[in-house]
Formats: C-alpha cells, structure tokens, sequence
C-alpha cells in the first residue's frame, strides 16, 4: 500500500512537473491593436509582447511597406521551478498615420522555442473625413503697370549739352580794325593813299598857278 502511494505521489510530481514546464514554454503574452483617433486625427498601429525568450524577434508592415524588423530586448531574468523562464519583451507604436484613408497592418512574433509564429493584423477605416480643396475661381488677371525704365525715353544728344559755337559772319564788323585804319596799299604804283593824296594836292596847286600866271600875262 505504501508502495502504491509513493508511486501515484512521483506521477502526481511528474505530471505537474510536465505542467508547469508547459506553462513556462508557452508563456508568451504577444499583442497588437490598431485604430482610428477621431480627435487627435491620426490612425496608429500598437505592437506590445513579453515572456519571450532570448532569440524572438518581430516583424510589422503598414500599407505593405515593413516598418520593424529586429529582436526582442531583455527586460529580466527568472529561475522556475523546472526550467529558467526567459522575459525579452517588444513595444512601439506608430501614431501618426492618416486618418483620412484606409490602411493594411500586420505583426508576426517569431519565438525560438518551438511555439511558432503568432500573427496579428487587419485593416483601419478611416474615421475623418478629408476636407476638399476649393478650386479658385477664374478671374480676370491682374493689370500690371509697366516699370519705369531707369533710361530716359529720350537720351540727350551731346549737342543739346554742349552750346552751339558761332557761326562766322560774311559781313565785315561794325567796328573799324586796327588793320583798316592803315592807308591801303596800291596794286599799280606801290604807294600809299597819302601820298596820291599829296600827289593830287601838288597837280591843284600848279593848276592854280598857271591860271593865275595866264590872267596876269592877260592884264599886262
């Protein structure tokens, strides 16, 4: 009898060893929620999972592009009743996606210890509705006035700078020039007018003699 007891005993231990070893393997807690914030504007994806063991590693798209790629970090360690339980824990979200339209999510968290993959994902409905842009109305454009020219319309010649200089006149001065008062001198002869003039005053002068000398002879 006691021998039945001891046996049932260690197959109860057993039993309860191969359960608490089951629990610690599968002891995974992995998460992810996405949705659409009406108030703040924005769409966003959470990721968050723990109780993984060293070596699980995740993997997030949206819209079909991979945004996250890489492994847990460790957060702690703990010794088991049966077995070490390993805590490499994920977290990130992203916050700032349009509201406006749909998109596509996924989170897979791979774990080394034989538990698979686990998979999370969906889609996210816009909860805001896009405000159209109005098209401006046609309008006539805009009359422009022309810009001053920094030339002037009409350049200034040099001759409306500098002042005409006088014309010389074919007329002869008003003024008498020192180089008239000098008697002239004669083509023919080469003398001066004073001495035609001497010359005429000595032919009167006989001229008058010789009719005085005819009137005198006469009167005699």
């Amino acid at each position: 009898m006691k021998k039945l007891l001891a046996g049932g005993a260690l197959a109860a231990l057993t039993l309860g060893g191969i359960v608490v070893g089951a629990t610690s393997a599968s002891a995974h807690i992995p998460g992810a929620e996405a949705g659409c914030d009406a108030a703040a504007g924005v769409s966003f994806v959470s990721a968050t999972a723990n109780m993984y063991p060293a070596g699980a590693s995740v993997v997030v798209t949206i819209d079909g592009a991979e945004v996250e790629s890489g492994t847990f970090e460790e957060v702690g360690y703990k010794s088991g009743q049966n077995q070490p339980q390993y805590e490499y824990s994920y977290a990130n979200k992203w916050d700032t996606l349009d509201a406006t339209v749909a998109h596509t999510w996924t989170v897979s968290y791979d774990s080394p210890d034989g538990q698979g993959v686990e998979d999370f994902g969906g889609t996210i409905e816009p909860c805001v509705t896009a405000v159209p842009t109005p098209e401006p109305s046609p309008s006539e454009p805009p009359v422009t006035e022309p810009e001053p020219s920094e030339e002037p319309s009409v350049a200034p010649t040099d001759e409306a700078s500098v002042p005409p200089a006088p014309v010389p006149s074919d007329e002869p001065s008003a003024s008498p020039s020192p180089a008239a008062e000098e008697p002239p001198v004669l083509a023919a002869t080469g003398a001066t007018v004073g001495g035609a003039v001497a010359f005429a005053a000595l032919l009167a002068a006989g001229g008058v003699a010789l009719v005085w000398a005819r009137k005198r002879m006469q009167s005699a």
